[in-house]
């Protein structure tokens, strides 16, 4: 989907069947346990840091004939290597927003609003609580007066952080998701 919906090569300078040689190199330099839901971002960067790398230097080994280069005989122009390169990079900074760009997800956001609306809603009042746990503990710091935890307004933000965390845990276990060693909070946060 990223060749296809954003470089958009002309002549398939970039076909699908290099981006998957890439994809397989991945999986046989990493353990297969590296590879679940919780890492999807993170291979999706590393492919594309591989990508950026073989357009740049023109080279990417074949999977069943390492000796062979991919890119050798591409049409790739000395332009579009450079505008993919600089594309590339542009999107791996993005983050997971990248997905965004492409159309397919897109549309399943766009068809399936309400899980992310609803959790867009929890991060931000995760955020709001968060927020003002902080203003009264910098308060405190300003005034040198010890951070009261009995304080209603700590406890009050606390307690309604810590339910939002548990409404997430439950929604994740519904959905069939693993809530091993998941530390909600950092993750709403991050």
């Amino acid at each position: 989907m990223i060749a296809k919906d954003i470089l958009k090569p002309q002549k398939k300078e970039i076909t699908s069947y290099t981006m998957k040689n890439f994809v397989l190199w991945l999986a046989e330099n990493n353990q297969s346990s590296l590879f679940h839901s919780e890492s999807l971002f993170h291979w999706l960067h590393e492919g594309l840091d591989i990508l950026r790398t073989a357009i740049s230097t023109r080279h990417l080994h074949y999977y069943m004939i390492p000796e062979r280069n991919l890119l050798a005989t591409s049409d790739l122009s000395n332009e579009q290597q450079l505008l993919w390169v600089g594309t590339i990079k542009v999107i791996i900074e993005e983050g997971p927003r990248m997905l965004l760009r492409l159309p397919k997800f897109r549309k399943t956001i766009n068809g399936y609003p309400q899980p992310f609306l609803w959790y867009s809603k929890m991060r931000t009042e995760m955020n709001m609580w968060q927020l003002e746990s902080f203003k009264g503990r910098i308060h405190c710091m300003v005034t040198n007066s010890m951070v009261d935890e009995t304080d209603t307004i700590l406890q009050t933000c606390k307690k309604r952080t810590s339910e939002i965390g548990i409404e997430v845990l439950r929604r994740m276990v519904l959905k069939g998701r693993s809530v091993d060693d998941v530390n909600v909070l950092e993750r709403m946060l991050s």
